[in-house]
């Protein structure tokens, strides 16, 4: 079973192109907010706004934002086990 995986390099353009197709986009002030209603701060599960330089991915089959800390990631890892 072949797994898909996205890189995010340094030049950023990936992390763009996907915050794109979710409808996102970065404000002035770095954080991630919505298109459509830039007042809008995407949020991750603990309930903080995210900045695009701490943005780590999406998880598969939502709009659940991961900030790009080791609890973040180890708390998305971890859901339902």
């Amino acid at each position: 079973m072949a797994e898909e995986i996205i890189t995010f390099t340094e030049d950023q353009k990936t992390k763009e192109f996907i915050l794109k197709i979710f409808g996102k986009t970065v404000d002035a002030e770095g954080y991630i907010v919505e298109i459509d209603n830039p007042a809008q701060k995407v949020l991750t599960p603990d309930g903080e706004a995210l900045l695009f330089e701490d943005f780590a991915g999406v998880q598969k089959g939502s709009e659940l934002f991961i900030k790009s800390d080791l609890p973040s990631i180890f708390k998305v890892a971890t859901r339902g086990q």
